[in-house]
């Protein structure tokens, strides 16, 4: 049965232990209670002295007062001639005497164990006063250490390398895009259109010439027999080439 206490015993103070270590608040709190529960302790025994100290200074006042008013009797017998009565006050002040000189000793040494007590009380009071600074100072480095321990865990967690890479990936495929795009933008005429074009200016340029050679025959640069011989032979395959290209190259497209 004494080995199973002693197991039990030592299983709950190693699981204390852990959480002691844990949690340090547990231990400074812990620290202070008991400093506390000191304090009061020599503060009651401080008080207790020092109440026992009063009353054997009050006890000692009643005796002073008693051997004076048995002195003061004695002597008021003494001057009446009542001598018998007079011994037997002055006994009475002699038994009142002795008492005071008791109670005056254990005076004295309720007054040494007071101020010893009110010493240790004192130092108990400095002692706990400064366990409660410190343990504020603690319980704030505690915090501190706990946030930077939570910080520098974050910062771990926290992987720079997969972000850029993911970086790079979202730029490269937003250029790829771009580039695809631009080069849909090129791709995008047909060699139809383009054929289309070529034609259309063809046929600009040719009724330029016409225009022009209409203008010489005014100004008398050109007979009109060669504006007519160009109308038989260059209206119509142009009246041709405007139609027929066209409608090859709409085919073709």
């Amino acid at each position: 049965m004494g080995r199973f206490t002693r197991a039990v015993r030592g299983f709950f103070g190693r699981f204390l232990t852990g959480i002691e270590q844990r949690n340090p608040e547990i231990m400074l709190e812990n620290a202070v209670q008991d400093e506390l529960e000191n304090l009061k302790r020599l503060h009651a025994a401080a008080v207790q002295t020092r109440a026992y100290e009063m009353r054997l200074t009050s006890d000692a006042a009643d005796k002073q007062k008693t051997v004076t008013t048995k002195d003061r009797q004695a002597r008021e017998l003494a001057a009446r001639g009542q001598r018998e009565a007079a011994v037997e006050v002055v006994q009475q002040k002699q038994e009142a005497q002795k008492s005071l000189s008791e109670i005056e000793g254990r005076i004295e040494e309720a007054r040494r164990n007071s101020e010893e007590l009110e010493r240790a009380f004192r130092e108990q009071e400095r002692r706990y006063n400064d366990l409660v600074r410190e343990r504020a100072a603690l319980l704030e480095e505690h915090q501190r250490a706990k946030a930077l321990r939570a910080a520098n865990e974050a910062r771990a967690n926290v992987s720079l390398t997969d972000s850029s890479q993911d970086l790079d990936k979202a730029r490269q495929a937003i250029r790829q895009a771009s580039f695809e795009a631009q080069a849909v933008g090129e791709l995008g005429t047909s060699e139809t259109e383009r054929q289309i074009v070529a034609v259309e200016a063809d046929i600009k340029r040719l009724d330029a010439e016409r225009e022009l050679e209409m203008m010489e025959i005014q100004m008398g640069l050109k007979p009109v027999a060669s504006l007519e011989a160009s109308d038989d032979s260059g209206a119509g395959p142009t009246s041709e080439q405007r139609s027929g290209p066209r409608e090859d190259e709409h085919e073709g497209a």
